[in-house]
C-alpha cells in the first residue's frame, strides 16, 4: 500500500535580517507537524526557505553591501539554514528565490497565466 503524501510549507523568510521569534515559531509548528504526520504513515514533503526579493530586501542589501546581487542575500540566507539545522528541523527541501530552479517555475507559471489572460 503506497503512503498518501503530505505536502506542507512553511512562509519564506525575507532576508533582509536575521529570522525573528515568529519565523522560529512557525517552523518549529509546521516541523511538528511534518513529524507527525510521518509517524501517522504519510509521505509528507516538508518546504521552507527564504525570499530574496521585494523592495525592504533589496534596500537593506543595498545599504549593507552596496549591490542587490544574489551574493548580498548570501550570508542571511545561510544563517537563517544554519539555524533551522542547528534546531534539527526536518524539513525536504529549502529554497531560495534566487534559485535558478525556482526562478524557472516562476516564469512558467506567470507564462501560463499570462496565455490563459489572468495576467
Amino acid at each position: 500500500m503506497s503512503k498518501k503524501p503530505y505536502y506542507i510549507t512553511t512562509a519564506i523568510t525575507y532576508t533582509s535580517g536575521k529570522p525573528h521569534i515568529g519565523n522560529t515559531y512557525e517552523i518549529i509548528l509546521a516541523d511538528s507537524i511534518a513529524r507527525y504526520k510521518r509517524m501517522e504513515g504519510y509521505d509528507v514533503f516538508f518546504q521552507t526557505g527564504t525570499d530574496e526579493h521585494g523592495q525592504k530586501v533589496e534596500l537593506k542589501a543595498e545599504e549593507k553591501r552596496g549591490n542587490t546581487k544574489r551574493n548580498s542575500f548570501d550570508d542571511v540566507a545561510g544563517d537563517i539554514k544554519r539555524i533551522w539545522d542547528l534546531m534539527n528541523t526536518s524539513y525536504d527541501r529549502f529554497i531560495r528565490t534566487t534559485d535558478e530552479d525556482h526562478e524557472k517555475q516562476v516564469q512558467k507559471i506567470f507564462k501560463k497565466l499570462y496565455e490563459q489572460g489572468d495576467i
